[in-house]
Protein backbone atom coordinates (compact mmCIF):
# COMPACT_ATOMS: atom_id res chain seq x y z
CA UNK A 1 0.00 0.00 0.00
CA UNK A 2 2.93 2.32 1.04
CA UNK A 3 4.33 1.56 -2.34
CA UNK A 4 1.37 2.80 -4.14
CA UNK A 5 1.26 6.03 -2.17
CA UNK A 6 5.01 6.39 -3.29
CA UNK A 7 4.41 5.84 -6.64
CA UNK A 8 0.92 8.13 -7.45
CA UNK A 9 2.98 10.76 -5.50
CA UNK A 10 5.90 10.62 -7.46
CA UNK A 11 3.69 10.28 -10.63
CA UNK A 12 2.02 13.73 -9.24
CA UNK A 13 5.23 15.55 -8.86
CA UNK A 14 6.63 14.63 -12.39
CA UNK A 15 3.05 16.06 -13.29
CA UNK A 16 3.09 19.46 -11.82
CA UNK A 17 7.10 19.31 -12.04
CA UNK A 18 6.19 19.22 -16.00
CA UNK A 19 3.32 21.95 -15.31
CA UNK A 20 5.28 24.00 -13.98
CA UNK A 21 8.13 23.94 -15.73
CA UNK A 22 6.13 24.47 -18.79
CA UNK A 23 4.87 27.62 -17.13
CA UNK A 24 7.51 29.00 -16.41
CA UNK A 25 9.30 28.09 -19.67
CA UNK A 26 6.56 29.71 -21.41
CA UNK A 27 6.95 33.12 -19.13
CA UNK A 28 10.91 33.20 -20.10
CA UNK A 29 9.44 33.11 -23.73
CA UNK A 30 6.84 35.54 -23.22
CA UNK A 31 9.90 37.85 -21.53
CA UNK A 32 12.34 36.92 -24.40
CA UNK A 33 10.24 38.16 -26.98
CA UNK A 34 8.88 41.59 -25.07
CA UNK A 35 12.59 42.43 -24.55
CA UNK A 36 13.72 41.47 -28.04
CA UNK A 37 10.80 43.95 -29.35
CA UNK A 38 11.31 46.71 -26.69
CA UNK A 39 15.34 46.20 -28.30
CA UNK A 40 14.13 46.50 -31.70
CA UNK A 41 11.69 49.73 -31.41
CA UNK A 42 14.43 51.62 -29.31
CA UNK A 43 17.23 50.59 -32.06
CA UNK A 44 14.88 51.55 -34.60
CA UNK A 45 13.74 54.67 -33.29
CA UNK A 46 17.16 55.77 -33.05
CA UNK A 47 17.86 55.05 -36.20
CA UNK A 48 14.81 56.94 -38.08
CA UNK A 49 15.50 60.06 -35.53
CA UNK A 50 19.28 60.22 -36.80
CA UNK A 51 18.10 59.95 -40.54
CA UNK A 52 16.47 63.34 -39.82
CA UNK A 53 17.52 66.67 -41.07
CA UNK A 54 18.03 69.46 -38.28
CA UNK A 55 14.65 71.38 -39.42
CA UNK A 56 12.56 67.78 -38.93
CA UNK A 57 14.26 67.02 -35.55
CA UNK A 58 13.54 70.61 -34.39
CA UNK A 59 9.75 70.22 -35.58
CA UNK A 60 8.99 66.96 -34.49
CA UNK A 61 9.26 68.45 -31.06
CA UNK A 62 6.71 70.74 -32.06
CA UNK A 63 2.62 70.11 -31.81
CA UNK A 64 0.33 72.55 -33.70
CA UNK A 65 -3.23 73.23 -34.19
CA UNK A 66 -5.00 74.12 -37.55
CA UNK A 67 -7.82 76.19 -38.53
CA UNK A 68 -10.05 74.30 -40.03
CA UNK A 69 -12.12 70.98 -40.48
CA UNK A 70 -10.81 70.53 -43.79
CA UNK A 71 -7.03 70.12 -44.95
CA UNK A 72 -6.57 73.41 -46.18
CA UNK A 73 -4.24 75.64 -48.05
CA UNK A 74 -2.82 76.96 -44.34
CA UNK A 75 -2.66 73.69 -42.77
CA UNK A 76 -0.57 72.17 -45.37
CA UNK A 77 1.40 75.11 -45.54
CA UNK A 78 1.88 74.52 -41.92
CA UNK A 79 2.71 71.25 -42.12
CA UNK A 80 5.65 71.84 -44.46
CA UNK A 81 7.17 75.19 -42.84
CA UNK A 82 6.70 73.35 -39.05
CA UNK A 83 7.27 69.77 -39.85
CA UNK A 84 5.72 69.13 -36.52
CA UNK A 85 5.61 65.99 -34.38
CA UNK A 86 1.53 66.46 -33.92
CA UNK A 87 -1.34 68.00 -34.58
CA UNK A 88 -3.95 68.70 -31.82
CA UNK A 89 -7.63 68.96 -33.35
CA UNK A 90 -10.43 70.92 -31.05
CA UNK A 91 -13.86 71.66 -31.85
CA UNK A 92 -13.95 73.36 -34.60
CA UNK A 93 -11.71 70.79 -36.17
CA UNK A 94 -14.26 68.37 -35.16
CA UNK A 95 -17.73 67.72 -37.31
CA UNK A 96 -19.30 64.27 -38.00
CA UNK A 97 -17.61 61.24 -37.71
CA UNK A 98 -16.71 60.92 -41.60
CA UNK A 99 -15.31 64.70 -41.46
CA UNK A 100 -13.42 63.43 -38.89
CA UNK A 101 -12.15 60.11 -40.62
CA UNK A 102 -11.02 62.52 -43.95
CA UNK A 103 -9.05 64.84 -42.22
CA UNK A 104 -7.13 62.34 -40.23
CA UNK A 105 -6.58 60.68 -42.85
CA UNK A 106 -5.60 63.50 -44.87
CA UNK A 107 -3.38 64.49 -42.34
CA UNK A 108 -1.47 61.45 -42.33
CA UNK A 109 -1.21 61.40 -46.02
CA UNK A 110 0.47 64.87 -45.81
CA UNK A 111 2.92 63.64 -43.09
CA UNK A 112 3.80 60.82 -45.71
CA UNK A 113 3.93 63.38 -48.70
CA UNK A 114 6.28 65.64 -46.50
CA UNK A 115 8.29 62.94 -45.90
CA UNK A 116 7.70 63.54 -42.00
CA UNK A 117 6.80 60.44 -39.77
CA UNK A 118 3.32 59.65 -38.68
CA UNK A 119 1.50 62.38 -37.07
CA UNK A 120 0.66 62.24 -33.24
CA UNK A 121 -3.04 63.87 -33.61
CA UNK A 122 -4.55 64.57 -29.87
CA UNK A 123 -7.26 66.06 -28.37
CA UNK A 124 -9.16 66.82 -25.05
CA UNK A 125 -12.18 64.50 -24.65
CA UNK A 126 -12.00 64.24 -20.97
CA UNK A 127 -16.12 64.53 -21.39
CA UNK A 128 -18.32 67.19 -19.70
CA UNK A 129 -16.91 70.39 -19.61
CA UNK A 130 -14.33 69.30 -22.40
CA UNK A 131 -16.23 67.29 -25.22
CA UNK A 132 -14.31 67.69 -27.99
CA UNK A 133 -15.78 65.41 -30.41
CA UNK A 134 -19.18 64.85 -30.54
CA UNK A 135 -20.38 62.51 -33.46
CA UNK A 136 -19.02 59.13 -33.35
CA UNK A 137 -18.03 58.86 -29.70
CA UNK A 138 -19.68 57.41 -26.39
CA UNK A 139 -21.56 60.02 -24.66
CA UNK A 140 -20.20 58.77 -21.07
CA UNK A 141 -20.47 61.79 -17.88
CA UNK A 142 -17.94 63.92 -17.10
CA UNK A 143 -14.82 63.12 -15.01
CA UNK A 144 -16.15 64.57 -11.59
CA UNK A 145 -19.31 62.44 -12.22
CA UNK A 146 -17.26 58.77 -12.73
CA UNK A 147 -15.45 59.50 -10.00
CA UNK A 148 -18.35 59.50 -7.54
CA UNK A 149 -19.98 56.45 -7.92
CA UNK A 150 -16.00 55.14 -6.92
CA UNK A 151 -16.14 52.00 -9.01
CA UNK A 152 -13.05 51.31 -10.59
CA UNK A 153 -14.85 49.00 -13.05
CA UNK A 154 -16.45 52.38 -15.01
CA UNK A 155 -13.61 54.44 -14.79
CA UNK A 156 -11.71 51.83 -16.74
CA UNK A 157 -14.54 51.32 -18.97
CA UNK A 158 -14.89 54.98 -19.76
CA UNK A 159 -11.24 55.02 -20.40
CA UNK A 160 -11.12 52.17 -22.14
CA UNK A 161 -14.24 53.22 -25.04
CA UNK A 162 -13.37 56.68 -25.64
CA UNK A 163 -9.96 55.58 -26.08
CA UNK A 164 -10.63 53.24 -28.79
CA UNK A 165 -13.75 55.19 -30.98
CA UNK A 166 -11.00 57.88 -30.75
CA UNK A 167 -8.28 55.82 -32.20
CA UNK A 168 -10.61 54.20 -34.84
CA UNK A 169 -11.61 58.01 -35.95
CA UNK A 170 -8.10 58.32 -36.37
CA UNK A 171 -6.77 60.19 -33.37
CA UNK A 172 -3.94 58.65 -31.37
CA UNK A 173 -3.26 60.93 -28.09
CA UNK A 174 -5.85 61.78 -25.61
CA UNK A 175 -5.24 64.15 -23.38
CA UNK A 176 -6.71 62.62 -20.57
CA UNK A 177 -7.54 61.79 -17.91
CA UNK A 178 -7.31 64.50 -15.34
CA UNK A 179 -5.42 63.52 -11.69
CA UNK A 180 -5.40 67.22 -10.49
CA UNK A 181 -7.63 66.44 -7.02
CA UNK A 182 -9.93 69.61 -6.86
CA UNK A 183 -9.96 70.13 -3.06
CA UNK A 184 -9.73 73.98 -4.01
CA UNK A 185 -13.93 74.23 -4.34
CA UNK A 186 -12.87 78.07 -5.47
CA UNK A 187 -10.76 76.40 -8.47
CA UNK A 188 -11.98 78.14 -11.38
CA UNK A 189 -10.67 75.36 -14.71
CA UNK A 190 -10.07 72.28 -12.86
CA UNK A 191 -13.49 71.98 -10.96
CA UNK A 192 -15.73 69.09 -12.33
CA UNK A 193 -12.86 68.11 -14.74
CA UNK A 194 -11.23 66.49 -11.77
CA UNK A 195 -12.41 62.75 -10.69
CA UNK A 196 -12.70 63.73 -7.38
CA UNK A 197 -11.06 65.70 -3.79
CA UNK A 198 -9.73 63.77 -2.46
CA UNK A 199 -6.42 61.20 -2.98
CA UNK A 200 -8.15 58.10 -2.85
CA UNK A 201 -10.84 58.43 -5.28
CA UNK A 202 -8.79 60.26 -7.74
CA UNK A 203 -6.04 57.43 -7.57
CA UNK A 204 -8.56 54.96 -8.00
CA UNK A 205 -10.89 55.78 -10.05
CA UNK A 206 -8.70 58.19 -12.61
CA UNK A 207 -6.21 55.68 -12.39
CA UNK A 208 -8.32 53.03 -13.77
CA UNK A 209 -9.12 55.36 -16.25
CA UNK A 210 -6.09 55.60 -17.81
CA UNK A 211 -5.39 51.94 -17.65
CA UNK A 212 -8.66 51.27 -20.02
CA UNK A 213 -7.85 54.11 -22.41
CA UNK A 214 -4.13 52.28 -22.73
CA UNK A 215 -5.73 49.50 -24.14
CA UNK A 216 -7.67 51.14 -25.83
CA UNK A 217 -5.72 52.50 -28.67
CA UNK A 218 -4.90 56.04 -27.61
CA UNK A 219 -2.62 57.14 -25.68
CA UNK A 220 -3.70 58.84 -22.91
CA UNK A 221 -1.72 62.06 -21.00
CA UNK A 222 -2.47 61.86 -17.43
CA UNK A 223 -2.22 66.03 -16.20
CA UNK A 224 -1.68 68.33 -14.82
CA UNK A 225 1.70 67.28 -13.33
CA UNK A 226 2.61 67.85 -10.23
CA UNK A 227 -1.10 68.84 -9.83
CA UNK A 228 -3.23 71.84 -10.63
CA UNK A 229 -6.48 70.95 -8.21
CA UNK A 230 -5.40 73.36 -5.19
CA UNK A 231 -5.52 76.90 -7.05
CA UNK A 232 -7.79 80.21 -7.53
CA UNK A 233 -6.23 81.20 -10.78
CA UNK A 234 -6.60 79.71 -14.33
CA UNK A 235 -3.01 79.44 -15.88
CA UNK A 236 -4.82 79.77 -19.17
CA UNK A 237 -5.35 83.35 -17.98
CA UNK A 238 -2.79 84.22 -15.27
CA UNK A 239 -0.07 82.53 -13.31
CA UNK A 240 -0.94 80.20 -10.68
CA UNK A 241 1.18 79.93 -7.24
CA UNK A 242 0.95 76.90 -4.90
CA UNK A 243 3.00 77.45 -1.81
CA UNK A 244 3.61 73.61 -1.11
CA UNK A 245 6.93 72.12 -0.62
CA UNK A 246 7.55 68.66 -2.11
CA UNK A 247 6.76 66.79 1.22
CA UNK A 248 3.52 68.36 1.25
CA UNK A 249 2.60 67.46 -2.54
CA UNK A 250 4.01 63.87 -1.76
CA UNK A 251 1.13 63.72 0.95
CA UNK A 252 -1.98 64.84 -1.75
CA UNK A 253 -1.40 65.55 -5.18
CA UNK A 254 1.44 63.74 -5.92
CA UNK A 255 -0.42 60.54 -4.80
CA UNK A 256 -2.60 59.83 -8.00
CA UNK A 257 0.35 60.67 -10.49
CA UNK A 258 2.60 58.08 -8.51
CA UNK A 259 0.58 55.40 -8.08
CA UNK A 260 -0.45 56.06 -12.32
CA UNK A 261 3.30 55.91 -13.33
CA UNK A 262 3.98 52.53 -10.94
CA UNK A 263 0.97 51.51 -13.16
CA UNK A 264 2.53 51.84 -16.44
CA UNK A 265 1.36 55.39 -17.62
CA UNK A 266 3.69 56.03 -20.86
CA UNK A 267 2.30 60.14 -20.93
CA UNK A 268 2.24 63.09 -18.48
CA UNK A 269 1.10 66.42 -19.15
CA UNK A 270 3.15 69.63 -17.41
CA UNK A 271 1.05 72.13 -15.24
CA UNK A 272 2.10 76.09 -15.89
CA UNK A 273 1.79 76.40 -12.09
CA UNK A 274 4.48 77.89 -9.69
CA UNK A 275 5.84 75.97 -7.11
CA UNK A 276 8.39 78.41 -5.61
CA UNK A 277 9.12 76.38 -2.25
CA UNK A 278 10.14 73.76 -5.03
CA UNK A 279 11.87 75.87 -7.55
CA UNK A 280 11.40 79.88 -6.94
CA UNK A 281 12.30 80.97 -10.50
CA UNK A 282 9.89 78.28 -13.36
CA UNK A 283 6.40 77.52 -12.90
CA UNK A 284 6.21 73.08 -13.34
CA UNK A 285 6.34 73.55 -17.19
CA UNK A 286 10.00 75.49 -17.37
CA UNK A 287 11.52 73.33 -14.24
CA UNK A 288 14.00 71.28 -14.24
CA UNK A 289 13.85 70.34 -10.79
CA UNK A 290 10.30 69.40 -11.11
CA UNK A 291 10.59 67.44 -14.62
CA UNK A 292 13.26 66.10 -14.09
CA UNK A 293 14.57 65.73 -10.66
CA UNK A 294 10.62 65.04 -8.97
CA UNK A 295 9.29 63.26 -12.06
CA UNK A 296 11.46 61.31 -13.79
CA UNK A 297 14.09 60.80 -10.94
CA UNK A 298 12.06 60.66 -7.85
CA UNK A 299 9.18 59.32 -9.84
CA UNK A 300 10.95 56.85 -12.37
CA UNK A 301 8.92 57.91 -14.91
CA UNK A 302 10.10 57.50 -18.23
CA UNK A 303 8.11 58.26 -21.12
CA UNK A 304 6.52 61.34 -23.39
CA UNK A 305 6.22 64.60 -21.39
CA UNK A 306 4.59 67.04 -22.72
CA UNK A 307 3.81 71.04 -22.25
CA UNK A 308 0.14 72.33 -21.37
CA UNK A 309 -0.30 74.79 -24.04
CA UNK A 310 2.15 77.00 -24.52
CA UNK A 311 -0.01 79.95 -25.66
CA UNK A 312 -1.44 80.08 -21.85
CA UNK A 313 -1.06 83.71 -20.02
CA UNK A 314 0.99 81.62 -17.33
CA UNK A 315 3.63 80.95 -19.71
CA UNK A 316 3.21 83.96 -22.53
CA UNK A 317 2.88 86.62 -20.28
CA UNK A 318 5.22 86.17 -18.14
CA UNK A 319 8.37 83.74 -19.57
CA UNK A 320 8.07 84.85 -23.62
CA UNK A 321 11.34 86.09 -23.69
CA UNK A 322 13.12 83.31 -21.71
CA UNK A 323 12.68 80.95 -24.95
CA UNK A 324 10.54 78.82 -23.21
CA UNK A 325 10.37 76.32 -25.76
CA UNK A 326 14.36 75.82 -25.33
CA UNK A 327 13.98 75.80 -21.73
CA UNK A 328 11.18 73.28 -21.19
CA UNK A 329 13.31 70.88 -23.26
CA UNK A 330 15.93 71.54 -21.05
CA UNK A 331 13.86 70.83 -18.35
CA UNK A 332 13.39 67.26 -19.03
CA UNK A 333 9.60 67.63 -21.62
CA UNK A 334 9.73 65.73 -25.00
CA UNK A 335 6.63 67.69 -26.60
CA UNK A 336 6.09 71.64 -27.24
CA UNK A 337 2.17 71.90 -27.62
CA UNK A 338 0.82 74.89 -28.83
CA UNK A 339 -2.74 75.19 -30.07
CA UNK A 340 -1.67 77.50 -32.73
CA UNK A 341 0.36 77.95 -35.87
CA UNK A 342 1.69 81.07 -38.29
CA UNK A 343 3.97 83.28 -36.77
CA UNK A 344 3.53 81.68 -33.03
CA UNK A 345 4.99 78.37 -34.73
CA UNK A 346 7.32 80.03 -36.64
CA UNK A 347 9.27 81.75 -33.39
CA UNK A 348 9.19 78.42 -31.28
CA UNK A 349 10.69 76.68 -34.09
CA UNK A 350 13.15 79.59 -34.86
CA UNK A 351 14.43 79.53 -30.72
CA UNK A 352 14.53 76.03 -30.86
CA UNK A 353 16.59 75.81 -33.83
CA UNK A 354 19.10 78.74 -32.72
CA UNK A 355 19.44 76.71 -29.39
CA UNK A 356 20.18 73.63 -30.89
CA UNK A 357 22.95 74.99 -33.56
CA UNK A 358 24.46 76.39 -30.68
CA UNK A 359 24.81 73.10 -28.97
CA UNK A 360 22.66 74.11 -25.94
CA UNK A 361 20.71 70.85 -26.24
CA UNK A 362 24.05 68.89 -25.51
CA UNK A 363 25.80 67.95 -22.31
CA UNK A 364 27.99 64.79 -21.16
CA UNK A 365 27.28 62.80 -18.00
CA UNK A 366 28.45 61.41 -15.20
CA UNK A 367 30.10 58.94 -17.18
CA UNK A 368 31.31 61.05 -19.71
CA UNK A 369 28.52 59.94 -22.90
CA UNK A 370 27.49 62.85 -24.96
CA UNK A 371 23.68 63.51 -25.04
CA UNK A 372 21.46 65.90 -26.67
CA UNK A 373 18.40 66.36 -25.42
CA UNK A 374 16.74 67.74 -28.65
CA UNK A 375 17.64 64.38 -30.00
CA UNK A 376 16.75 62.43 -26.66
CA UNK A 377 12.61 64.06 -26.98
CA UNK A 378 12.20 63.04 -30.63
CA UNK A 379 13.86 59.61 -30.34
CA UNK A 380 10.73 59.05 -26.96
CA UNK A 381 8.47 60.35 -29.32
CA UNK A 382 9.20 58.49 -32.45
CA UNK A 383 9.39 55.09 -30.72
CA UNK A 384 5.73 55.62 -28.76
CA UNK A 385 4.73 55.93 -32.58
CA UNK A 386 6.37 52.60 -33.37
CA UNK A 387 5.00 50.88 -30.67
CA UNK A 388 1.11 52.62 -31.24
CA UNK A 389 1.69 51.24 -34.76
CA UNK A 390 0.98 54.39 -36.25
CA UNK A 391 3.99 53.47 -39.33
CA UNK A 392 1.26 51.65 -41.66
CA UNK A 393 0.69 51.61 -45.60
CA UNK A 394 -0.10 55.33 -45.11
CA UNK A 395 3.41 56.25 -43.62
CA UNK A 396 6.77 56.75 -45.01
CA UNK A 397 7.96 53.25 -43.76
CA UNK A 398 4.94 50.66 -44.66
CA UNK A 399 6.70 47.67 -44.46
CA UNK A 400 9.16 48.96 -41.24
CA UNK A 401 7.10 46.06 -38.96
CA UNK A 402 8.41 43.31 -41.31
CA UNK A 403 11.61 43.98 -39.67
CA UNK A 404 10.30 42.59 -36.40
CA UNK A 405 7.96 39.69 -36.35
CA UNK A 406 7.09 40.21 -32.42
CA UNK A 407 6.22 43.87 -32.71
CA UNK A 408 3.98 42.90 -35.71
CA UNK A 409 2.47 39.82 -33.44
CA UNK A 410 2.21 42.19 -30.43
CA UNK A 411 0.39 44.62 -32.66
CA UNK A 412 -2.19 42.09 -34.52
CA UNK A 413 -3.00 40.69 -31.24
CA UNK A 414 -3.26 43.86 -29.53
CA UNK A 415 -5.75 45.02 -32.26
CA UNK A 416 -7.73 41.41 -31.60
CA UNK A 417 -7.91 42.07 -28.05
CA UNK A 418 -9.32 45.32 -28.36
CA UNK A 419 -11.99 44.74 -30.64
CA UNK A 420 -13.18 41.50 -28.82
CA UNK A 421 -13.50 43.68 -25.55
CA UNK A 422 -15.47 46.78 -27.31
CA UNK A 423 -17.57 44.13 -29.41
CA UNK A 424 -18.03 42.53 -25.81
CA UNK A 425 -19.31 46.13 -23.87
CA UNK A 426 -21.14 47.40 -27.13
CA UNK A 427 -23.41 44.34 -26.30
CA UNK A 428 -24.64 45.76 -22.83
CA UNK A 429 -24.05 49.59 -24.88
CA UNK A 430 -20.95 50.37 -22.76
CA UNK A 431 -22.36 50.65 -19.60
CA UNK A 432 -23.85 53.99 -19.88
CA UNK A 433 -27.32 54.38 -18.52
CA UNK A 434 -25.55 52.28 -15.49
CA UNK A 435 -22.80 54.91 -15.34
CA UNK A 436 -24.76 57.69 -14.92
CA UNK A 437 -27.79 56.76 -12.51
CA UNK A 438 -24.74 55.67 -10.31
CA UNK A 439 -22.77 58.64 -10.39
CA UNK A 440 -25.75 60.87 -9.37
CA UNK A 441 -25.38 62.35 -5.57
CA UNK A 442 -27.53 64.40 -3.32
CA UNK A 443 -26.94 67.35 -0.69
CA UNK A 444 -26.79 68.22 1.95
CA UNK A 445 -27.99 65.06 3.19
CA UNK A 446 -28.81 61.42 1.45
CA UNK A 447 -32.14 61.59 -0.11
CA UNK A 448 -35.13 59.19 0.46
CA UNK A 449 -37.08 58.61 -2.83
CA UNK A 450 -39.29 55.93 -1.65
CA UNK A 451 -41.51 58.57 -0.40
CA UNK A 452 -41.50 60.69 -3.00
CA UNK A 453 -44.75 59.61 -5.01
CA UNK A 454 -46.47 60.32 -8.27
CA UNK A 455 -49.43 61.22 -7.65
CA UNK A 456 -48.22 64.06 -4.58
CA UNK A 457 -45.55 65.18 -6.47
CA UNK A 458 -45.24 67.86 -9.44
CA UNK A 459 -42.10 69.13 -11.92
CA UNK A 460 -41.30 72.42 -13.16
CA UNK A 461 -38.35 71.74 -15.01
CA UNK A 462 -37.01 72.58 -18.21
CA UNK A 463 -34.71 70.21 -19.78
CA UNK A 464 -36.51 68.38 -22.17
CA UNK A 465 -34.75 64.83 -21.90
CA UNK A 466 -35.51 65.22 -17.66
CA UNK A 467 -39.29 65.80 -18.48
CA UNK A 468 -39.57 62.66 -20.73
CA UNK A 469 -37.91 60.63 -18.08
CA UNK A 470 -40.23 62.09 -15.33
CA UNK A 471 -43.36 61.13 -17.65
CA UNK A 472 -42.54 57.86 -18.34
CA UNK A 473 -42.28 57.67 -14.48
CA UNK A 474 -45.80 59.46 -13.82
CA UNK A 475 -44.59 62.57 -12.36
CA UNK A 476 -46.25 65.35 -14.34
CA UNK A 477 -44.57 68.69 -15.48
CA UNK A 478 -46.48 72.19 -16.00
CA UNK A 479 -44.39 75.51 -16.97
CA UNK A 480 -42.98 77.53 -14.20
CA UNK A 481 -45.27 80.27 -14.91
CA UNK A 482 -47.80 78.46 -13.31
CA UNK A 483 -46.24 77.82 -10.14
CA UNK A 484 -48.47 80.33 -7.94
CA UNK A 485 -51.66 78.26 -8.78
CA UNK A 486 -50.38 75.01 -8.47
CA UNK A 487 -48.89 75.85 -5.02
CA UNK A 488 -52.74 75.96 -3.71
CA UNK A 489 -52.99 72.52 -4.62
CA UNK A 490 -53.09 70.63 -1.30
CA UNK A 491 -52.66 67.08 -2.77
CA UNK A 492 -49.10 67.94 -3.90
CA UNK A 493 -46.26 67.50 -1.42
CA UNK A 494 -43.35 67.79 -3.29
CA UNK A 495 -41.60 70.42 -6.27
CA UNK A 496 -38.90 69.62 -8.61
CA UNK A 497 -36.88 71.76 -10.38
CA UNK A 498 -34.06 71.73 -12.57
CA UNK A 499 -31.45 74.17 -12.71
CA UNK A 500 -27.59 74.60 -14.78
CA UNK A 501 -26.51 77.87 -12.55
CA UNK A 502 -26.48 79.72 -9.42
CA UNK A 503 -28.76 82.35 -10.31
CA UNK A 504 -31.43 79.40 -11.05
CA UNK A 505 -30.35 77.62 -7.60
CA UNK A 506 -30.57 80.93 -5.75
CA UNK A 507 -34.79 81.60 -7.23
CA UNK A 508 -35.62 78.37 -6.14
CA UNK A 509 -34.06 78.49 -2.98
CA UNK A 510 -36.74 81.78 -2.78
CA UNK A 511 -39.69 79.89 -3.45
CA UNK A 512 -38.99 77.39 -0.78
CA UNK A 513 -38.28 80.35 2.11
CA UNK A 514 -41.93 81.02 0.79
CA UNK A 515 -43.54 77.85 1.45
CA UNK A 516 -42.05 75.73 3.91
CA UNK A 517 -44.60 73.19 4.33
CA UNK A 518 -43.41 71.84 0.63
CA UNK A 519 -41.11 69.51 -0.36
CA UNK A 520 -38.52 71.27 -2.61
CA UNK A 521 -35.84 69.19 -4.76
CA UNK A 522 -33.35 70.81 -7.19
CA UNK A 523 -31.77 68.41 -9.98
CA UNK A 524 -28.48 70.09 -10.87
CA UNK A 525 -26.44 69.59 -13.78
CA UNK A 526 -22.60 70.69 -14.33
CA UNK A 527 -21.03 72.31 -11.22
CA UNK A 528 -21.77 71.81 -7.78
CA UNK A 529 -19.33 74.48 -7.13
CA UNK A 530 -21.86 77.28 -6.22
CA UNK A 531 -24.12 78.64 -3.65
CA UNK A 532 -26.19 75.37 -2.49
CA UNK A 533 -28.25 77.24 0.27
CA UNK A 534 -29.54 74.73 3.18
CA UNK A 535 -33.26 74.87 4.21
CA UNK A 536 -35.23 71.84 6.47
CA UNK A 537 -37.64 71.59 3.21
CA UNK A 538 -34.73 71.62 0.57
CA UNK A 539 -32.48 68.96 -1.09
CA UNK A 540 -30.52 68.55 -4.45
CA UNK A 541 -29.99 66.21 -6.48
CA UNK A 542 -26.10 66.54 -8.45
CA UNK A 543 -24.94 65.29 -11.46
CA UNK A 544 -22.16 67.22 -12.02
CA UNK A 545 -22.45 66.50 -15.64
CA UNK A 546 -24.79 68.58 -18.82
CA UNK A 547 -25.79 64.90 -21.21
CA UNK A 548 -28.38 64.14 -22.28
CA UNK A 549 -27.82 60.86 -20.33
CA UNK A 550 -26.71 63.02 -16.93
CA UNK A 551 -30.33 64.54 -17.23
CA UNK A 552 -31.91 61.49 -17.85
CA UNK A 553 -30.61 59.55 -14.65
CA UNK A 554 -31.52 62.59 -12.65
CA UNK A 555 -34.85 61.48 -13.54
CA UNK A 556 -34.51 57.94 -13.30
CA UNK A 557 -32.98 58.53 -9.89
CA UNK A 558 -35.80 60.30 -8.29
CA UNK A 559 -38.54 58.02 -8.77
CA UNK A 560 -35.77 54.76 -7.84
CA UNK A 561 -37.38 54.34 -4.81
CA UNK A 562 -33.77 53.61 -3.66
CA UNK A 563 -31.73 56.22 -1.04
CA UNK A 564 -29.46 58.56 -2.82
CA UNK A 565 -25.94 59.10 -1.08
CA UNK A 566 -24.36 62.29 -0.04
CA UNK A 567 -21.42 63.78 -2.40
CA UNK A 568 -18.30 63.29 -1.22
CA UNK A 569 -16.81 66.51 -2.18
CA UNK A 570 -15.47 69.65 -0.80
CA UNK A 571 -18.22 72.28 -1.87
CA UNK A 572 -18.09 75.53 -1.27
CA UNK A 573 -18.10 76.59 2.60
CA UNK A 574 -21.06 79.21 3.91
CA UNK A 575 -20.48 82.71 2.73
CA UNK A 576 -17.92 82.00 0.44
CA UNK A 577 -17.50 83.71 -3.06
CA UNK A 578 -18.33 81.41 -5.98
CA UNK A 579 -15.29 81.03 -8.21
CA UNK A 580 -14.72 82.86 -11.35
CA UNK A 581 -14.94 81.36 -14.94
CA UNK A 582 -12.48 79.99 -16.39
CA UNK A 583 -11.07 78.81 -19.64
CA UNK A 584 -13.73 75.85 -19.85
CA UNK A 585 -17.00 77.64 -18.02
CA UNK A 586 -19.90 75.55 -16.99
CA UNK A 587 -22.53 77.48 -16.06
CA UNK A 588 -20.99 78.61 -12.84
Amino acid sequence: MNQVLLRASFSLFLLFGFFGSSYCFGFYLSELAANERKVWLEEKAWAITNSMTEAELVGQTIHIAIPQKTLDAVAIEEISETKPGGIILFGKNLGKKEEILSLTRGLQSQAKEKGLSPFLISTDQEGGRVFRVQDGITPYPGAMAVGQTGNTQWGETVGFVTSYELRNLGLNFLFAPVLDINNNPLNPVINTRSFGSDSKRVSEVAVAYERGARAGGCLPVIKHFPGHGDTTVDSHLGLPIINKSLEELEQLELVPFKKSIAGGAEAVMSAHIMYPKIDPQFPATLSKTILTDVLRKSLNFDGIIITDAMEMHAISKNYEKDRPGVLTLLAGANIVLLTSWGETARKFKAQLSDAYKNGEFRYVDKDGKEHDKLRDAVQKQIRKKLELGLYDENSILPKVYDENQKQKDFLTNWNLERNQRYTKLSESKNFVKEINEDSIRAYPKPVLTANILPTETLSFVKNNRLRETLKSKKIDSVPFKSFQTQSKNKLVTTYLFDSTSEAEVLSIVNLAKKHPTKRFIILHGGTPFIKLPELPNLEYLLSFSLTQGSWEALGEKVNSGKEIPKVDLILLPKGSKTPSKGAFPERL
